[in-house]
């Protein structure tokens, strides 16, 4: 797969003016440690925005430092606060903590991992898991245009306002090998370089050729 070839139909049929995202997990930092230099302090949401700046990196439980998005990403395990739904509750994302705790339970969740790598797609150095694009709406419409044109299947979505970037768009389109939206959520928003007219699609690597190829026939 040519990935400078595909970054290019893709940010040229878009009109992006950042690159997508080559995200890679990894069981075992040395495998990390071999092809890329380590980040200093960030998060998983704003990582993905500094590689679409062109920027490759990868980072452990040690730079990663949401909480809650690193034990998503399977990088620590998740604080039982989190588990139960108190802390949901107690930031009042949920009404109480029996929903919050539905609202993470339906979150997806990676196994354990030590280390996670960020690359633009045009300078991937291995074959990553998940590639992300953070766009306009009407870019996005276009990247579902494309996955719907070979075999007319419409995309499913889920939601719920928080884990956007590590459990829908990084786990949940590992997990369920199709393209993922989501609309960010409050720590993206708040703690990000994220704007609010922006959405993101995680697409996973089995899919992106023929996307990439679509997009390229219906532009």
């Amino acid at each position: 797969m040519n990935y400078q070839e595909i970054s290019n139909i893709i940010k040229e049929s878009l009109n992006l003016k950042t690159s997508p995202v080559s995200v890679k997990l990894f069981e075992k930092e040395k495998d990390a440690e071999e092809i890329f230099e380590k980040t200093n302090k960030t998060i998983h949401c704003q990582a993905i925005i500094t590689a679409s700046k062109g920027k490759s990196f990868y980072g452990t439980i040690d730079e990663i430092g949401c909480p809650i998005g690193a034990g998503i990403l399977g990088l620590k395990e998740l604080p039982e606060k989190i588990l139960n739904g108190s802390q949901f509750d107690k930031m009042n994302v949920t009404s109480s903590q029996e929903s919050g705790k539905a609202l993470i339970d339906s979150v997806a969740k990676n196994n354990r991992i030590e280390a996670i790598a960020y690359m633009p797609l045009e300078d991937s150095k291995i074959e990553p898991d998940v590639v992300v694009v953070i766009a306009k709406p009407r870019q996005i419409f276009d990247l579902i245009r494309a996955n719907t044109y070979q075999e007319g299947k419409r995309m499913d979505n889920s939601v719920g306002g928080t884990q956007s970037l590590c459990g829908d768009i990084v786990v949940n389109s590992i997990q369920t090998n199709e393209p993922h939206i989501s609309f960010g959520c409050i720590g993206s928003h708040m703690a990000t370089e994220l704007s609010e007219d922006q959405v993101i699609i995680g697409i996973p690597i089995s899919k992106l050729e023929e996307i990439a190829n679509s997009l390229n026939i219906i532009n």
